[in-house]
């Protein structure tokens, strides 16, 4: 019966070591997250804060026009075109390895977030690309558009100058 009782008072005696050592954890845990609740609410009001207002500054609202006229002109000729596509030419244009992720730029896209100014950087870099190309092809068609005008206006130079040696 000794024997009962002995096993009995250890496991009573484990019991309420173990309840204690619970209780601090816990206390801990809540200690823990005390510290991190605000922050985590700070965060989601900022956050909150773009989604809901989608107010830029008037520089970067004007990237992100740019930004959105130009990207939607590529899916529009290329239907594969995506912000895969795009992050891969940002990092061919600037050299990047890492640090430029699709997410980011959807999010930029959709108004969701603020991004970063070295992402706000690397997108002004890839429009700025994309309207010189722009400009190169306009430039392009300009140049065929003029040369032939000159080859019509040759012709009928021509046409007409053997014309009046005929007669």
């Amino acid at each position: 019966m000794f024997h009962y009782f002995l096993k009995k008072e250890i496991c009573v005696t484990h019991t309420l070591h173990y309840q204690n050592q619970f209780s601090i954890i816990n206390q801990k845990i809540d200690q823990i997250i005390d510290k991190i609740e605000p922050r985590r609410k700070q965060f989601k009001n900022k956050t909150n804060q773009l989604t809901s207002d989608k107010q830029y500054s008037q520089e970067i609202e004007n990237l992100w026009k740019d930004f959105k006229q130009l990207f939607d002109k590529n899916t529009g000729l290329n239907p594969d075109f995506s912000f895969n596509e795009m992050v891969i030419e940002i990092r061919q244009l600037l050299g990047y390895g890492k640090g430029v992720a699709a997410s980011t730029i959807k999010n930029f896209y959709q108004q969701k977030t603020n991004p970063r100014s070295k992402m706000i950087e690397a997108i002004q870099e890839w429009v700025n690309k994309e309207k010189k190309k722009e400009v190169e092809s306009e430039d392009y068609e300009e140049d065929n558009e003029n040369k032939e005008n000159t080859n019509i206006s040759n012709n009928i130079i021509d046409n007409n100058s053997s014309s009046n040696s005929e007669s």
